[in-house]
């Protein structure tokens, strides 16, 4: 039975501290670890938080390109997502606050795919306009590249 999706809608997600540098966060029914590496003086037990953002960016981008896949007809029979974030850590390390603390985001997308190179574009194009969380990026400032790579070619828009 297919669930039908409110257009907004609430979500939780509980964190508690464990020690300075390590929380335990729960969403719906799913633990989460985030900590610092031992270098930062964590115990290297999760990702650090900022690197929760971009798997959070990761599995977004993949969510979304399944969904516009399904709706234009299209298979994506394997997807990689290889993100590279540049950082400003000026605001964490309490040197000053700044505006854009991740100047330049690149998402390389590497994927698989079956379908009309038309409806193929439909989701290398649209994706940046439904993915909750480079949208979220982007309006903070951030500048999101994604870097197509579809069947073992880079990925230019269909004339």
């Amino acid at each position: 039975m297919a669930i039908k999706e409110k257009p907004i809608w609430t979500f939780r997600t509980l964190a508690r501290q464990e020690t300075s540098t390590k929380s335990h966060a729960r969403s719906r029914d799913v633990d989460i670890i985030i900590d610092e590496p031992i270098e930062r003086g964590g115990t290297n037990e999760g990702p650090m938080p900022v690197e929760m953002v971009f798997a959070g960016l990761a599995g977004c981008t993949h969510v979304i390109s399944n969904k516009l896949a399904k709706a234009n007809d299209v298979v994506i029979e394997d997807m990689e997502i290889d993100i590279v974030t540049t950082m400003d850590s000026h605001g964490t390390r309490l040197i000053k606050p700044i505006d854009v603390p991740f100047p330049k985001v690149i998402i390389n997308i590497n994927a698989t795919m079956t379908g009309h190179p038309e409806n193929i574009n439909e989701i290398v194009t649209k994706l940046s306009q439904h993915c909750a969380v480079a949208m979220m990026l982007r309006q903070s400032g951030s500048e999101v590249i994604e870097i197509w790579t579809i069947n073992g070619s880079l990925w230019q828009e269909a004339a």
